[in-house]
């Protein structure tokens, strides 16, 4: 669990691989032929009608699908990607709606690198150093995603609580991770770091939360 960045497949527990659609032209009902909208791209008041005209579903702020093309984890990598830094991972719960876990993406996205990692100027991302960065599943867009029960802990650390314990219980509650799979990405942390403490305490929490009483 807190070995060194995978480049696909599982890791952390039973996060799966995610696939990312191509990007080339074709049919909307071919998930290998989507393409991704960007405003940028087709221009603001082009964007802006065919959201109105309900034609485009949002995915990051001025990124859409077509609506009708599926979401999919491999879509939400490919519209986040552009966001994050190539050296850093993904995390919390930007990492968890990317996988799939929230209907949308938080307003703050969290990612964790390497200590004395590069701070890009203007970058979109709040930017912290620490285990994730060894932790990150490199998904076929070049986007380096915390695994879910590592992102569930990363919520937990620097989010709203009031928006991390929900996500990390309902995780729980649905299947999604184990138990086992949330306190091994706690294990991480050294049990003498700065605020983990708390962070223990938040985990177990969501541990108790979760799990039926007798």
């Amino acid at each position: 669990m807190c070995g060194k960045r995978s480049r696909g497949g599982r890791a952390g527990g039973r996060a799966g691989a995610i696939h990312t659609p191509s990007r080339r032209r074709g049919s909307a009902s071919d998930p290998e032929a989507v393409i991704l909208l960007r405003a940028d791209e087709v221009g603001r008041l082009a964007y802006a009608r065919l959201a109105r005209d309900h034609a485009i579903a949002p995915l990051t702020p001025g990124t859409a699908r077509p609506i009708d093309v599926p979401d999919s984890p491999g879509l939400r990598a490919l519209a986040a990607a552009p966001r994050v830094p190539g050296h850093v991972v993904l995390t919390g719960l930007a990492a968890l709606w990317v996988h799939g876990w929230l209907t949308a993406p938080p307003l703050a996205w969290h990612a964790v690198g390497l200590r004395g990692l590069y701070r890009p100027p203007g970058a979109l991302v709040m930017l912290h150093s620490g285990v994730t960065a060894r932790l990150g599943i490199r998904t076929p867009s070049g986007l380096a995603l915390a695994p879910p029960p590592r992102a569930c802990v990363d919520a937990l650390r620097w989010e709203d609580p009031g928006d991390a314990l929900p996500a990390a219980v309902r995780g729980l509650r649905e299947g999604r991770i184990v138990p086992a799979d949330l306190l091994a990405a706690l294990a991480c942390d050294p049990a003498n770091g700065a605020g983990f403490a708390r962070l223990d305490s938040l985990v177990r929490a969501v541990v108790g939360a979760a799990t039926p009483q007798k």
